[in-house]
């Protein structure tokens, strides 16, 4: 028993060491990137190093290219593909709005009220009645949002042809906002008849082991959900994340259910479209302008055709069937990159064999802007606080490299052939006689659905996709570790024959000389980036204006044909769609995001990244703080 126990200390112990090595991964491989330098500069590591970071850097410059013009390519044919349909409203609304004012693991929601009850009867019924369809579950999580930025969001969803048929919309809010309840009622009111459903989640503060955050939200919000789709099948059901701020085509949905309806969508998939900051960047700092269509780019990188890792940026969509497999979204400090970290759990969950298809149809978002515009504030002091406020949300970004840890040990795991997967499954609650998942079919059954499923043992008796999960690795890379190598290596190549005398003629002299060819081209492939980004932005923006022109000139918004509820409804998304924000891109302001682009990567890649480094090395705690959105003057 005593050997027993120390072996068991032991166990732990190393664990821990290796959780935390892990964790400070980065931090770590940039300190030994700077002793390297610093000891063996006329070594041929150094030299062989040089050349490789050179060479990822203008390999991810060629590949950003390739995406972009990929993506625009993409959006312009699955613009022709589906029609941007406007709405058909309804004669009336025969759903009950719902309030869940509270959800415990055993699956039943909180709710007192005989009227309530009811009305979850009345919901379930319906859902039954429809189960042969599609439902896109659509999650909205927000925190001391403007209601104005959810109400134009939710108007551009209502306008699409499916939302009366097929869209169940959540919004996910949070208890530690006052008025949080209030806002969400609104919103309900205003839109319950232009949707197949609608009502809002209540996620509570305090839970044990949550960090704040969007993927804690999340985790509450659809697990909320899941709990009334237990009498459908799984593959009937998708769940859509989108921001506060986030706008949608109707063609983004549209895809996602041709592509369910030939594909199945009783399989682990993910689907991600590209996103794009075209709203307000004409009122914002050029600098966070520069930052933001960087995000942008680098997210849409990895969208073309042949790519076998797709990572997906603030919008995408799993099936039921995959966020069940992994046990939904992870609520602790890891997850604070939530996007990135729940396709990590889901590749990993599913042994590296997760199907991601990329959705050409743009979602529009708002760029990080201080406040209302009416402010009484010089344009230098509004761009002033907007920069600021880009840098702590690029701070909150950046966090995320703890991803790459977390990345480390699941390959890890997956290389002594232990999967988490399985655990995850046994953990769910909402797995209590609920249908067993399968590839092939979805049959009914009184056990547990991971517990007994023949989708574990069939995914995983493939062989381990080590090729994906190398490239993986190399993404992963990209987005933690690169540009900070990249920049010390580079300042290091200009510094040294500042400090040192290196022969022309000697072998390092000439690397340092094919390193500055190499920053050229690098920079090059940067221009040239950003030319293709301008043409995909110009696409987004006309795709979305037309999707608009043709709700708001669409006869089915003869409010005099339809109920009163419905008309005061259409009312009021015809009022935001008018009022939605539009920022065109001009020569002037493209040649200002030309010169300012080092400064803006150094500014909100290269010093936020630096920063999360070095504060991982004795905490995971970070003080979520919501970005600050445009409000719109009155």
């Amino acid at each position: 028993m005593l050997v027993q126990s120390i072996s068991d200390k032991a166990s732990a112990i190393l664990t821990s060491i290796l959780n935390y090595a892990c964790r400070c991964i980065p931090g770590i491989s940039t300190l030994l990137v700077i002793a390297f330098i610093l000891v063996g500069h006329d070594s041929i590591g150094f030299i062989v190093l040089t050349l490789v970071y050179h060479a990822l850097i203008v390999a991810f410059s060629v590949r950003t290219c390739r995406g972009i013009y990929a993506t625009r390519r993409g959006m312009i044919k699955t613009a022709k593909q589906y029609s941007l349909t406007p709405l058909i409203p309804v004669s009336s609304s025969t759903f009950r709005i719902l309030p869940v004012a509270g959800y415990d693991r055993r699956g039943s929601d909180v709710s007192s009220h005989s009227d309530e009850q009811n009305a979850e009867s009345q919901v379930s019924t319906q859902i039954e009645d429809n189960s042969g369809a599609l439902i896109h579950a659509i999650f909205v999580p927000n925190y001391k949002e403007h209601l104005d930025t959810l109400r134009e969001s939710l108007s551009m969803l209502a306008s699409h042809c499916m939302a009366r048929s097929s869209y169940d919309v959540y919004l996910a809010m949070e208890a530690h906002e006052k008025d949080a309840e209030s806002k969400a009622l609104t919103l309900i009111s205003e839109f319950s008849p232009l949707f197949r459903y609608i009502t809002y989640t209540m996620h509570p503060t305090g839970m044990p082991g949550e960090a704040r955050g969007k993927s804690s939200n999340l985790a509450w919000a659809t697990r909320t959900a899941s709990a009334r789709y237990r009498i459908l099948r799984h593959s009937n059901v998708v769940f859509t994340v989108m921001d506060a701020d986030t706008h949608l085509l109707s063609s983004y949905f549209q895809a996602i259910t041709a592509h369910c309806a030939s594909k199945g969508s009783d399989n682990f998939t993910m689907f991600i479209p590209p996103i794009v900051f075209d709203r307000n960047a004409n009122n914002i700092s050029p600098v966070v302008r520069c930052a933001d269509m960087y995000w942008s780019a680098a997210g849409i990188a990895g969208l073309y055709e042949s790519s076998q890792i797709r990572t997906p940026t603030s919008v995408y969509s799993v099936t039921m069937a995959l966020a069940r497999y992994v046990n939904f979204w992870d609520t602790g400090p890891e997850a604070i990159g939530e996007d990135l970290h729940m396709y990590l759990k889901c590749f990993f969950g599913t042994g590296g064999l997760l199907d991601t298809v990329p959705i050409y149809s743009p979602a529009s978002h708002c760029n990080v802007e201080h406040g209302d515009t009416t402010a009484n504030m010089t344009i230098d002091q509004r761009w002033m606080l907007s920069s600021q406020a880009r840098f702590k949300q690029a701070c909150r970004h950046m966090w995320g490299i703890m991803d790459s840890g977390y990345a480390t040990r699941r390959t890890i795991s997956l290389i002594m052939g232990h999967s988490e997967a399985a655990e995850f499954c046994a953990e769910d609650d909402l797995a209590v006689a609920d249908e067993k998942l399968s590839l092939n079919s979805l049959e009914k059954s009184s056990t547990p659905a991971c517990a007994s499923t023949p989708l574990l043992p069939s995914r995983f008796a493939s062989p381990i996709p080590w090729q994906r999960i190398v490239i993986l690795l190399h993404r992963l890379y990209e987005a933690h570790f690169l540009h900070v190598h990249y920049f010390i290596n580079g300042f290091a190549c200009s510094l040294l024959p500042m400090v040192t005398n290196v022969p022309p003629s000697s072998l390092l002299g000439k690397v340092l000389v094919y390193a500055s060819y190499l920053r050229t081209i690098a920079f090059c492939g940067v221009v040239i980036q950003m030319f293709l980004y301008e043409r995909l932005y110009s696409t987004a923006l006309r795709l979305r204006l037309l999707s608009i022109q043709m709700t708001l000139s669409s006869p089915s918004f003869d409010v005099s044909l339809i109920s009163e509820s419905s008309a005061k409804s259409i009312e009021i998304v015809r009022q935001s769609l008018k009022q939605v924000d539009v920022s065109r891109r001009s020569g002037w302001k493209s040649l200002i995001d030309y010169i300012l682009f080092p400064i803006a990567g150094t500014f909100y890649v290269l010093v936020p990244s630096l920063k999360a480094q070095i504060l991982q090395f004795w905490s995971t705690e970070f003080v979520y703080e919501v970005s600050s959105k445009p409000v719109r003057s009155k």
